[in-house]
Order: C-alpha cells, then structure tokens, then sequence
C-alpha cells in the first residue's frame, strides 16, 4: 500500500508532469484518488486490529483482576488500578504527542475508557459502597465524554454513546418511567460530533436516540394506562416526521449537508416503526378518555398539549423547507407530501378524543395514511437518488401486508386454506414486490451514474 510521504511526493510532481504533457488533468486527479482511497483502507485495517487488540487486552485485563482480587490487599488493589489507568493514558498521550502513532494512541485511549470503568466498578466493591448502580455506569459514561473532548477521540465518544445507552437502559427498566437525563449526555456529544464531521459517532448517536426512545414507550407501557402508550407513540410518530423533515432542510443547508442522509435514513425508521404500530386495532381499542374524570386527571392535557406541540413543530419545518424550496421547480412529490402530513394531522387529532370508542375505524385510517405514506417514501427515494428509502420502503411495505394477513383472514378461513392461500399470496407477493424494488433501484443507478465516455467528435446526438 501506498505510504503518506509517497502519495505527498507525488502530489508534488504531478504538476510538472501536467506541464510537460505526460498526464492530463483529469488522469492525475484519478491517479491521487486512487492512491489515497488504497491508502485510506490500509489505515482503516490498522485502526480496528489495534481497535480489536485494545478490546481483548482491556477483556483479559479484567478477567484477570476477576481472578486475582480476593487475594489482594486494598493497598494494592489501588496500585495496581491506577497504574493500569494511568499507564494506558500516559501511553496514549505518547503516541498522540507529535503525531507519532495517532491510531494506537485513540485505541490506547479506548483502553483507558475501559480501565476507567473496572476502576469505578472494583473500587466500589473492595470499599462496599453501595449506591444507586446505575450512576456507576454514568460516571464511567461521564469519563468516556471528558476523554472524548480533551483528546478530540472518536472511539471514546462512541464508548461513551454505548455507555450511555447502558445507562438508560438500566434506568428506565429498573427505576425510572422516562428517564429524561439521557438527553441531556445525548446533546452533549453534538459539538464533538459536528466539528470533527465524526460519521461514525453521527450513526451512533441517531442509533441511541432510536433506542432510548423504546425504552422509554416500553417504561411507559408497564406504568401507564393503554391511553399513554398510544399517546405516546403518536408523539414519538410525529417527533421522527420533525426529524425526517429536518434532515430534508439539512440538504438545503451547504454546512449541515454531510449529516442530512444519515438523519433522514435513522428518522424514516422511526416513522414508519411508529406508524406500523398505529395499524394495530389493538393499540387503539379501550382508550377512550375523554370524559373520563379520572383519566383526564392522570395526564390527559399533558397529552393533548404535547400532542400540539409536535404537530406545531412538524408544520413549522415543513413551511420551512418549502419557503427554501418554494420556486417553480418545486417538485410535485412535495406537494403530495403536504396533503399526507395534513391527513396525519386531522388524524392524530381526532385520536386523541374519540381513540378507543372507534378503534377499528381509526386503525383503518392509520393502515391507509400508511401505505400511502410508504408510496410517497418509494418516489421520495427515487428523486433524492437515496436507495436506502427505497428498500425500506419495501421492507415495511411487505411486513405491513404480512400483519394485516394474519389479522384479517386468520379468522375468516380454516386454518388449512389460510396457509395455503397464505403461502399463495407471499410467495407471489415477494416476487413482485422484490421485482419492483430491482426496478427502481435500476432506474436509480442509472439516472445518477455518469454517461459513457465519447471519443474525440462524436457528440450527444
């Protein structure tokens, strides 16, 4: 592969080689690419065997003081923690200092993230401080985001993401209905994240917030009445649309382009995940509260107003985009995206005071919203050049006719002609749907690739 100091020699003579006729332009930019991506991949492969190493040795370190601990004094118990942490530190910062080995100084620094963590976790065994554990895993979360910020690390910062999911996740499934303070760790990985330009810490944080947002409708499913996990599901329904019509602004915005793909890619699932349980009549059936005192009084306005507020802000950004894209050439998919984020808008609304007293026709509304939601998604896909809204598309496409079947006709037919015609149906379905998704994305791939090259006169005709 080729090393640094040769791709920068090379960049130094290509422009004399260019003055003397040996290469064109346009043969140089493709030689220096060429190079750095081979260049590129050989540093990719070195940082995960250090990541790689840096994880078993951080395992067998722990595994280790597993081991040996019981026979240990405390004073030596200390030593050997703190030395370990500060060794693996003080490592790291060598090899950053000077740039001498910057790949294993950030696997170093992952190194000293775990050792952190073994350090709080046995430092309270050996003293038999017992607090709220969960706070354990903050402060390890808390060290993780300081090395983050002091060293500019981006494996810390996803050790942190990955901590900080632990955290609420042991929150929310043991003592805390919502357990708010993970936006708060969340939001603070931002800054990192946006001057660096740190993709794989973007992936990472869009996944948490994917994850934290189930835990909490599962928190709220246990300790709520059936009206708050709907309520809350439209909520979180409406949060994602906010989110995926954001990321379309984000493309209009020269500065935030590089991070609209990957919002709009983690939002849309948000949105059709939150829309398939929507589709369900048992969600919506048993719900109704309005009237109810008692109901009304255990957060019904709190719902209503959250309610209006996320449609508020889906509109809000949804008038933005179009004042941003509001020329002649608006494209018409837009315009019938507008008619879709109104219907959900009457439909989330209407849910709110008659959901339960008419499940089954607010489910048939909700499946219909849906798979034309799925519809625009496929020509939104085709027009942005995004593949990834396609095949999702697809995916939920399929999956929401597969809940349907099973709901509709399981208990219409005998159950032998149920899988039989069952069988029938999916097979047929699969072919066509998998024959219609290969067509679009061929018709993608030939709309954004690049057109044949032509010899000298011949022209476009």
């Amino acid at each position: 592969m080729p090393g640094a100091r040769f791709i920068r020699q090379l960049r130094k003579e290509l422009p004399d080689w260019q003055s003397r006729g040996w290469v064109t332009p346009q043969a140089a930019a493709a030689i220096l690419a060429h190079l750095e991506g081979q260049s590129a991949r050989s540093h990719l492969f070195a940082y995960g065997l250090a990541i790689l190493g840096v994880l078993l040795l951080g395992s067998g370190v722990i595994t280790w003081f597993a081991a040996n601990w019981s026979g240990m004094a405390k004073i030596t118990k200390l030593m050997v923690l703190l030395g370990s942490l500060y060794t693996a530190y003080g490592a790291a910062g060598w090899c950053l200092h000077g740039n001498r080995s910057p790949k294993i100084g950030q696997a170093l620094l992952l190194l000293g993230v775990i050792l952190f963590g073994a350090n709080i976790m046995l430092i309270a065994q050996t003293y038999h401080i017992d607090e709220h554990y969960p706070n354990g895993i903050l402060f390890w979360a808390l060290g993780g985001l300081a090395t983050a910020y002091v060293f500019n690390s981006q494996p810390a910062l996803i050790a942190t993401l990955v901590l900080g999911m632990l955290w609420t996740g042991s929150e929310s499934f043991g003592f805390e209905r919502v357990h708010w303070p993970f936006l708060v760790l969340w939001g603070a990985c931002l800054p990192l994240v946006h001057r660096h330009g740190w993709r794989a810490s973007l992936h990472g944080m869009l996944v948490a917030l994917l994850l934290w947002t189930w835990f909490t409708w599962i928190g709220v499913r246990f300790h709520d009445n059936d009206g708050g996990r709907l309520y809350l599901m439209q909520f979180y329904l409406l949060a994602y649309l906010a989110a995926f019509t954001g990321g379309m602004l984000m493309d209009t915005a020269s500065r935030l382009r590089n991070y609209a793909r990957a919002v709009q890619n983690y939002s849309i699932i948000g949105v059709l995940l939150c829309g398939y349980a929507l589709t369900f009549p048992r969600l919506q059936s048993g719900l109704k509260w309005w009237g109810d005192a008692t109901l009304r009084e255990a957060g019904a306005g709190y719902w209503i107003a959250a309610t209006v507020a996320g449609l508020l802000l889906v509109i809000g950004l949804a008038l933005w985009h179009r004042r941003r894209t509001g020329t002649s050439a608006r494209p018409r998919y837009l315009e019938y995206a507008d008619w879709l984020v109104g219907a959900a808008a009457v439909l989330i609304l209407l849910n709110l005071f008659v959901g339960g007293a008419h499940g089954s026709w607010i489910a048939l509304a909700f499946n219909l919203l849906y798979f034309g939601g799925l519809v625009w998604l496929m020509f939104a896909g085709m027009h942005a050049a995004n593949r990834f809204l396609i095949n999702i598309a697809f995916i939920f496409f399929a999956l929401a006719l597969l809940a349907r079947y099973f709901d509709t006709f399981w208990t219409l037919l005998d159950r032998s002609f149920f899988f039989m015609a069952g069988g029938v149906i999916l097979i047929a379905g699969g072919w066509f749907l998998e024959r219609q998704r290969r067509r679009l994305t061929a018709q993608l791939s030939s709309s954004s690739s690049p057109p044949p090259h032509r010899g000298r006169g011949q022209g476009w005709g």
